[in-house]
Protein backbone atom coordinates (compact mmCIF):
# COMPACT_ATOMS: atom_id res chain seq x y z
CA UNK A 1 0.00 0.00 0.00
CA UNK A 2 1.22 3.59 -0.81
CA UNK A 3 2.23 5.80 2.37
CA UNK A 4 -0.81 7.10 3.68
CA UNK A 5 1.62 10.39 4.75
CA UNK A 6 2.31 10.33 1.11
CA UNK A 7 -1.43 10.63 -0.38
CA UNK A 8 -2.29 12.87 2.19
CA UNK A 9 1.05 15.16 1.49
CA UNK A 10 -0.46 14.70 -2.37
CA UNK A 11 -3.88 16.09 -1.06
CA UNK A 12 -1.62 19.19 0.24
CA UNK A 13 0.34 19.80 -2.35
CA UNK A 14 -2.80 19.83 -5.23
CA UNK A 15 -5.07 22.34 -2.30
CA UNK A 16 -1.43 24.74 -2.60
CA UNK A 17 -2.00 24.41 -6.50
CA UNK A 18 -5.49 26.61 -6.92
CA UNK A 19 -6.56 29.29 -5.33
CA UNK A 20 -8.86 29.68 -2.52
CA UNK A 21 -11.16 31.60 -4.81
CA UNK A 22 -11.65 29.63 -7.96
CA UNK A 23 -11.49 25.45 -5.58
CA UNK A 24 -12.62 26.75 -1.76
CA UNK A 25 -15.40 28.99 -2.93
CA UNK A 26 -17.87 27.56 -0.04
CA UNK A 27 -20.27 29.11 2.47
CA UNK A 28 -20.17 28.27 6.20
CA UNK A 29 -21.57 24.63 6.64
CA UNK A 30 -22.45 21.87 9.27
CA UNK A 31 -20.92 18.75 9.59
CA UNK A 32 -19.53 16.09 12.58
CA UNK A 33 -16.26 16.15 13.32
CA UNK A 34 -14.86 13.02 15.57
CA UNK A 35 -10.98 13.23 16.87
CA UNK A 36 -9.46 9.94 17.66
CA UNK A 37 -5.85 9.68 19.32
CA UNK A 38 -3.00 6.91 19.23
CA UNK A 39 -5.07 5.34 22.40
CA UNK A 40 -7.93 6.90 22.85
CA UNK A 41 -11.12 8.81 21.09
CA UNK A 42 -9.87 12.97 21.94
CA UNK A 43 -13.27 14.38 20.77
CA UNK A 44 -16.40 11.99 20.17
CA UNK A 45 -18.36 12.72 17.13
CA UNK A 46 -19.81 16.43 17.52
CA UNK A 47 -21.56 18.67 14.98
CA UNK A 48 -19.68 21.94 14.35
CA UNK A 49 -20.52 24.80 12.34
CA UNK A 50 -17.62 26.57 10.05
CA UNK A 51 -17.77 30.33 9.66
CA UNK A 52 -15.63 33.19 7.30
CA UNK A 53 -12.24 33.96 7.56
CA UNK A 54 -9.54 32.19 7.50
CA UNK A 55 -6.99 30.27 10.19
CA UNK A 56 -3.89 31.42 10.62
CA UNK A 57 -1.86 28.51 12.64
CA UNK A 58 1.38 27.06 11.99
CA UNK A 59 2.33 30.67 9.71
CA UNK A 60 -0.81 29.81 7.64
CA UNK A 61 -1.29 33.51 5.48
CA UNK A 62 -3.78 35.26 6.11
CA UNK A 63 -6.63 33.70 3.08
CA UNK A 64 -4.33 31.06 2.59
CA UNK A 65 -6.72 28.48 4.67
CA UNK A 66 -10.05 29.28 4.21
CA UNK A 67 -12.22 28.72 7.72
CA UNK A 68 -14.62 27.06 5.20
CA UNK A 69 -12.15 23.52 5.15
CA UNK A 70 -11.33 20.92 7.45
CA UNK A 71 -9.01 23.07 9.00
CA UNK A 72 -11.63 25.57 10.50
CA UNK A 73 -14.14 22.77 11.20
CA UNK A 74 -11.38 21.33 13.30
CA UNK A 75 -10.71 25.05 15.07
CA UNK A 76 -14.29 24.81 15.95
CA UNK A 77 -14.29 21.16 16.95
CA UNK A 78 -11.12 21.49 19.11
CA UNK A 79 -11.87 25.29 20.59
CA UNK A 80 -8.70 26.41 19.25
CA UNK A 81 -6.63 23.99 20.95
CA UNK A 82 -4.55 22.59 17.50
CA UNK A 83 -1.49 23.49 15.87
CA UNK A 84 0.22 22.83 12.87
CA UNK A 85 3.27 24.17 10.64
CA UNK A 86 2.84 25.58 6.97
CA UNK A 87 5.50 25.46 4.60
CA UNK A 88 5.14 24.73 0.36
CA UNK A 89 3.07 21.45 0.81
CA UNK A 90 0.21 23.39 2.83
CA UNK A 91 -0.96 23.14 6.25
CA UNK A 92 0.65 20.00 8.35
CA UNK A 93 -1.62 19.00 11.57
CA UNK A 94 0.95 18.64 14.62
CA UNK A 95 -0.50 18.85 17.57
CA UNK A 96 -4.59 18.14 18.58
CA UNK A 97 -6.11 18.27 21.98
CA UNK A 98 -2.59 17.69 23.80
CA UNK A 99 -1.05 15.10 20.90
CA UNK A 100 1.10 15.82 18.69
CA UNK A 101 2.26 14.25 16.38
CA UNK A 102 5.53 15.95 14.10
CA UNK A 103 6.11 15.37 10.79
CA UNK A 104 9.48 13.53 11.93
CA UNK A 105 6.94 11.16 14.03
CA UNK A 106 6.02 7.53 13.55
CA UNK A 107 2.58 9.13 13.32
CA UNK A 108 0.43 11.76 11.67
CA UNK A 109 -2.46 13.55 11.57
CA UNK A 110 -4.70 12.14 8.39
CA UNK A 111 -8.06 13.04 7.69
CA UNK A 112 -10.96 11.11 6.61
CA UNK A 113 -14.60 12.05 4.52
CA UNK A 114 -17.40 9.50 5.32
CA UNK A 115 -14.74 7.19 6.54
CA UNK A 116 -12.94 7.15 3.53
CA UNK A 117 -9.44 8.98 2.87
CA UNK A 118 -9.76 12.80 2.16
CA UNK A 119 -8.71 13.51 -1.21
CA UNK A 120 -7.17 17.19 -0.23
CA UNK A 121 -5.50 18.42 2.76
CA UNK A 122 -6.66 20.68 6.09
CA UNK A 123 -7.07 24.37 3.55
CA UNK A 124 -7.95 22.18 0.73
CA UNK A 125 -10.99 20.49 1.74
CA UNK A 126 -13.96 21.67 0.86
CA UNK A 127 -16.96 20.14 2.73
CA UNK A 128 -20.92 19.91 2.38
CA UNK A 129 -23.63 19.99 4.72
CA UNK A 130 -23.82 16.35 6.63
CA UNK A 131 -20.68 15.05 6.00
CA UNK A 132 -18.81 12.81 9.07
CA UNK A 133 -14.97 14.34 9.09
CA UNK A 134 -12.21 12.52 11.21
CA UNK A 135 -9.27 13.95 12.03
CA UNK A 136 -7.30 10.95 13.58
CA UNK A 137 -3.68 9.88 14.40
CA UNK A 138 -2.33 7.07 12.14
CA UNK A 139 0.88 5.37 11.22
CA UNK A 140 3.18 6.49 8.73
CA UNK A 141 3.08 2.74 7.43
CA UNK A 142 0.45 -0.21 7.79
CA UNK A 143 -3.37 -0.55 7.85
CA UNK A 144 -5.02 2.77 9.21
CA UNK A 145 -8.84 2.25 8.49
CA UNK A 146 -11.64 3.78 10.37
CA UNK A 147 -13.70 0.88 11.67
CA UNK A 148 -17.14 1.30 10.51
CA UNK A 149 -19.50 0.21 13.33
CA UNK A 150 -23.48 -0.55 12.66
CA UNK A 151 -25.98 -0.41 15.21
CA UNK A 152 -29.75 -0.38 15.60
CA UNK A 153 -30.61 2.92 17.19
CA UNK A 154 -33.54 1.19 19.78
CA UNK A 155 -33.29 -1.79 21.28
CA UNK A 156 -35.26 -3.63 24.62
CA UNK A 157 -33.32 -5.18 27.36
CA UNK A 158 -32.63 -8.82 27.51
CA UNK A 159 -32.77 -9.16 23.98
CA UNK A 160 -29.79 -9.76 21.75
CA UNK A 161 -29.53 -7.10 18.83
CA UNK A 162 -26.90 -7.29 15.43
CA UNK A 163 -24.15 -5.11 15.22
CA UNK A 164 -21.84 -5.21 12.51
CA UNK A 165 -18.45 -3.86 11.89
CA UNK A 166 -16.84 -2.79 8.17
CA UNK A 167 -14.45 -0.95 6.42
CA UNK A 168 -13.67 1.09 2.92
CA UNK A 169 -10.24 -0.32 1.66
CA UNK A 170 -8.10 1.57 -0.81
CA UNK A 171 -11.13 1.45 -2.91
CA UNK A 172 -14.70 0.05 -3.78
CA UNK A 173 -17.37 -0.91 -1.05
CA UNK A 174 -17.58 -1.36 2.20
CA UNK A 175 -15.67 -4.57 3.00
CA UNK A 176 -16.76 -6.68 6.73
CA UNK A 177 -14.47 -6.59 9.04
CA UNK A 178 -13.46 -9.66 11.24
CA UNK A 179 -11.97 -10.11 14.61
CA UNK A 180 -13.39 -6.47 15.79
CA UNK A 181 -13.66 -6.39 19.82
CA UNK A 182 -16.80 -4.80 20.83
CA UNK A 183 -17.62 -3.80 24.32
CA UNK A 184 -19.89 -5.77 25.47
CA UNK A 185 -20.63 -8.09 22.68
CA UNK A 186 -17.69 -10.16 21.89
CA UNK A 187 -15.68 -10.25 18.76
CA UNK A 188 -16.93 -9.99 15.24
CA UNK A 189 -16.93 -13.22 12.90
CA UNK A 190 -15.81 -13.56 9.20
CA UNK A 191 -18.84 -11.46 8.53
CA UNK A 192 -18.14 -8.91 10.47
CA UNK A 193 -21.61 -9.74 12.66
CA UNK A 194 -21.56 -10.15 16.38
CA UNK A 195 -24.52 -9.61 19.25
CA UNK A 196 -25.13 -8.10 21.88
CA UNK A 197 -27.40 -8.12 24.58
CA UNK A 198 -28.56 -5.03 26.90
CA UNK A 199 -28.89 -5.85 30.61
CA UNK A 200 -30.35 -2.72 31.60
CA UNK A 201 -31.86 0.67 29.95
CA UNK A 202 -30.78 3.99 29.18
CA UNK A 203 -28.15 4.90 26.58
CA UNK A 204 -25.67 1.98 25.58
CA UNK A 205 -22.54 3.07 24.12
CA UNK A 206 -20.82 0.64 22.04
CA UNK A 207 -17.30 0.74 21.66
CA UNK A 208 -15.24 -1.38 18.60
CA UNK A 209 -11.58 -1.29 18.33
CA UNK A 210 -8.92 -3.97 16.27
CA UNK A 211 -5.30 -3.63 16.24
CA UNK A 212 -4.18 -1.58 12.98
CA UNK A 213 -7.66 -0.17 12.78
CA UNK A 214 -9.04 3.29 13.66
CA UNK A 215 -11.77 2.69 16.33
CA UNK A 216 -15.69 3.49 16.12
CA UNK A 217 -18.35 4.46 18.62
CA UNK A 218 -22.19 3.84 18.58
CA UNK A 219 -24.70 4.52 20.91
CA UNK A 220 -28.47 2.81 21.35
CA UNK A 221 -31.19 3.65 23.23
CA UNK A 222 -32.43 0.76 25.72
CA UNK A 223 -36.07 0.40 26.71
Amino acid sequence: MKSSRSIALGGLTIALALTPTVALAAGPTTVSVRIEGTSRTLLAATNVRTHSGSITKGGAPAGACPATTAAGALDVAAHHKWNGSYGTLGLSITSVLGETHPFTSQSYWSIFVNDRYATAGACGLKLHRGEQILFAAVPDKGTDYPIILSAPARAATGHGFTVKATYFGAKGAAKPLAGVSVKGGGTTNAQGVTTVTAGKKGRLSLTASRSGFIRAEATVSVS
